[in-house]
């Protein structure tokens, strides 16, 4: 029984209405519901013609405006760590003076370096330079040596700046920030899979629902002829060529409402099948698939691994994490500015050549070398910056603990909704096919009544209009499914289609 079912399930998609059936060989429909049915058993879609879910995920991947915009953000985080990195470029000066008029005549060149690090906040610096020249007694350490002078030095903080200073914290949230980035391109595609599964299995389900209205159609339109002559013989009488007429009608106005049902969920649909160029590609209905796919029901799971799972693996709240240590990196940084600056500097310089030219009466070979070592301490009094700064980060720490907490919730909640609705789905797909089995053997049964005169044409067109209801019926409880299906992976974070431009 279990396998006569599955069997059955396979065709949902197909046509609902049976051909009706007399003793005339023209009016007689191409056999019984059950035989009907077993008709549109398709092959699978040939590869390159049918539209397929996987195609439609890929061109969203690649074209869909939000995931370019996830993608454009991971770029412009990029770009921010570059940039946070040029904090610790070495910058250069240089510097050329000389004395165009006035009592002392002199030249004075200087290029120096400096070269900040991440190591305790380390910053190293040196140069060269060359004074020469007359310099009043006020200025005479701006003389070198005729060779110049060599200097080297390092600042090395002891306190304030130490642990972390503004450019190592602008370094750390950039890398925070390239991940940010790469979970929000998470959170997009999984929403985009999420949507674009279920627009793609509406627009089959809609496809389906107008090959069978266009199947009930077509079974009234080839038996009104033979009606007629039917009646004409006087074997029926006239109302019944009426009441072919009225079901002709009432049949067409569902392949009009089914066709615009079509329509409107291929519009939805192009949003996600998009041109490389990123244009909406409207699906044809030659793109439609002949069936749904046979559904396989996940293995059942415990719903708490379900939900440790979800929340192991939900980008949403590995983003919350990244934005909590970024605003822990922003707590640090306004703690730091609260200490003391104190700060050990070493320095050293030695002059080459003479300190005067030989032709000055004054000629000495006296070369300087010097050696300094200082403490700089800086005392801050007020402290409104960093005290307002420290109480944005707590804030934003407990806003921040409030959002992960909420989002934990909520996917909890949507993984005991999803799994829940994909049961209902499961079931509701047992039930529908033993009513499509049902329906098909009053359909059969009611043709027989009437091809021994036991039953009209009425009642031959209201089972197979049930029949066909009990067809979409069936269509219904797969679109279900398989929409079930998508958000019960979405719920869990399943990405369903590795894009290979995802940046890690």
């Amino acid at each position: 029984m279990t396998r006569r079912i599955l069997l059955i399930g396979l065709c949902w998609a197909c046509t609902a209405a049976a051909l009706a059936d007399s003793h005339h060989a023209k009016t007689r429909p191409q056999g019984k519901a059950s035989e009907r049915y077993k008709l549109h058993l398709a092959p699978p879609p040939v590869a390159g013609k049918t539209l397929t879910l996987d195609t439609v995920l890929q061109s969203a991947i690649e074209s869909f405006p939000a995931m370019i915009a996830a993608a454009r953000r991971q770029d412009a985080a990029a770009g921010g760590k570059l940039a946070a990195e040029g904090g610790f470029d070495t910058s250069v000066k240089l510097l050329q003076r000389s004395s165009v008029l006035g009592a002392y005549q002199n030249e004075n060149f200087d290029i120096g370096f400096e070269q900040p690090t991440a190591i305790w906040g380390t910053t190293f610096f040196g140069g060269y330079r060359r004074g020469v020249g007359k310099y009043p007694i006020y200025e005479e350490k701006s003389e070198t040596g005729y060779a110049g002078e060599v200097r080297a030095g390092v600042i090395i903080p002891l306190w304030r700046n130490r642990t972390i200073d503004r450019r190592r914290a602008n370094l750390a949230q950039a890398e925070i920030n390239q991940l940010i980035a790469s979970h929000d391109y998470d959170v997009q595609l999984l929403e985009l899979q999420r949507i674009a599964a279920q627009r793609y299995w509406d627009w089959v389900l809609a496809g389906r629902r107008v090959a069978i209205a266009q199947d009930l159609l077509n079974i009234a339109e080839q038996r009104d002829q033979g009606l007629r002559t039917r009646i004409a013989s006087g074997d029926l009488p006239p109302i019944e060529a009426t009441e072919n007429q009225r079901s002709i009608l009432e049949r067409r106005e569902r392949v009009v409402a089914a066709e615009r049902l079509l329509q409107q969920t291929a519009i939805q649909l192009s949003l996600y099948l998009r041109t490389p160029d990123g244009e909406p590609q409207l699906p044809a209905p030659e793109d439609l698939p002949d069936h749904f796919p046979e559904p396989e029901v996940p293995t059942r799971r415990e719903l708490t691994a379900a939900i440790d799972e979800a929340l192991n693996r939900r980008p949403e709240l590995k983003r919350l994490e990244q934005q909590r240590k970024h605003a822990e990196v922003e707590r640090d940084m306004a703690r730091n500015q609260r200490s003391p600056g104190v700060d050990l500097a070493l320095s050293g310089a030695q002059d080459f050549g003479p300190s005067r030219t030989v032709f000055d009466t004054n000629f000495s070979f006296v070369n300087r070398t010097e050696m300094y070592a200082a403490i700089t301490v800086d005392l801050p009094v007020q402290q409104r910056v960093a005290d307002g700064n420290i109480m944005t980060a707590e804030a934003n720490l407990q806003r921040i603990a409030a959002d992960y907490q909420l989002a934990s919730d909520r996917i909890a909640a949507e993984v005991k909704d999803s799994r829940s609705a994909l049961e209902a789905a499961a079931k509701r797909l047992g039930l529908a096919r033993q009513q499509l089995i049902m329906a098909r053997e009053l359909e059969d049964g009611e043709r027989t009544r009437f091809e021994v005169g036991d039953s009209n044409l009425m009642f031959v067109n209201q089972r197979e209009l049930a029949s066909g209801d009990a067809a979409i019926s069936g269509a219904d409880a797969l679109n279900a499914f398989f929409k079930s299906m998508a958000d019960f992976k979405y719920a869990l974070g399943e990405i369903l289609s590795p894009d290979p431009h995802h940046k890690q």
